[in-house]
């Protein structure tokens, strides 16, 4: 009955959390365009920051064996590469006034997607005997049918751009239908009663970061993206419902350093 309290005691300030950060930007972009760019830059250093710190206590406290820790490990990876991703971004675009893409932001972004496949593969791993091929052969056409238009858009309005601009505004779209591969399953896992909710949230997170990606494309090449944007909404999401996803996974375990055997805990 306590941990039923306390699941819907988290799921309630997540809802809560949500909502006070959508309504922060989008009352930040009505006041004005500067207020939204300065404020949204703001916002995403405390946001993906907390994401990184609970990571890293995560990966502490399972340690550096067995597949569960090397996961942690690979997801703080991840955590740390877009949290200074995000930094960069700040400075580059707040302190020297330069253009955010290309920048060096996106070497800390492209190098956390490996990280999080990585992680979401050992993720999953305790699950394998619940993976059927069907369910992999669907999350992958899934992804195919994400990719091919938003690769197409990409490439297709990006003909003013340099070549390397092109390559790299490419790798998104790629990257993106890559990690969303584990994260359809994953929620497929969850709606068929494998994992907990709040579990789940670690894939629902990049199904979330992948529709503001796709969000952020097409904005930026009409030339109307600008951070602070309302697609800014769902990149916080996805780092808040990253959170809320490790605090659960930090709460369910505490101290377990065997907790892939404790697959009831998932449920």
């Amino acid at each position: 009955m306590q941990a039923r309290l306390e699941k819907l005691k988290s799921q309630k300030f997540l809802l809560f959390s949500l909502t006070v950060t959508g309504f922060a930007i989008l009352i930040a972009e009505y006041i004005g365009k500067e207020t939204a760019i300065v404020f949204a830059n703001w916002i995403f250093v405390p946001i993906p920051g907390s994401m990184l710190i609970l990571a890293i206590i995560s990966a502490k406290k399972h340690g550096i064996t067995g597949n569960h820790g090397k996961a942690w490990i690979a997801f703080t990876v991840f955590s740390a590469c877009w949290f200074i991703a995000e930094q960069v971004w700040l400075v580059e675009e707040l302190f020297y006034h330069e253009k955010t893409f290309p920048s060096g932001a996106d070497f800390f972004y492209i190098v956390g997607y490996p990280a999080y496949f990585i992680f979401a593969i050992l993720y999953l791993k305790p699950f394998k005997s619940a993976i059927s091929k069907k369910m992999i052969i669907l999350s992958s056409l899934v992804a195919i049918a994400v990719l091919v238009p938003d690769l197409y858009w990409t490439l297709e309005n990006s003909t003013d751009e340099d070549q390397f601009s092109i390559i790299l505004g490419a790798i998104y779209p790629v990257s993106d239908s890559i990690v969303l591969v584990p994260a359809i399953v994953g929620i497929r896992l969850f709606l068929g009663g494998k994992v907990n909710f709040l579990w789940t949230l670690m894939f629902v997170a990049i199904l979330l970061e992948v529709a503001a990606d796709t969000g952020f494309q097409y904005f930026s090449l009409d030339d109307s993206y600008y951070t602070g944007h309302p697609v800014d909404i769902l990149f916080l999401w996805s780092y808040l419902l990253f959170s809320f996803g490790i605090y659960d996974n930090i709460k369910i375990f505490g101290n377990k350093m065997n907790s892939y055997k404790d697959r009831e805990s998932l449920r």
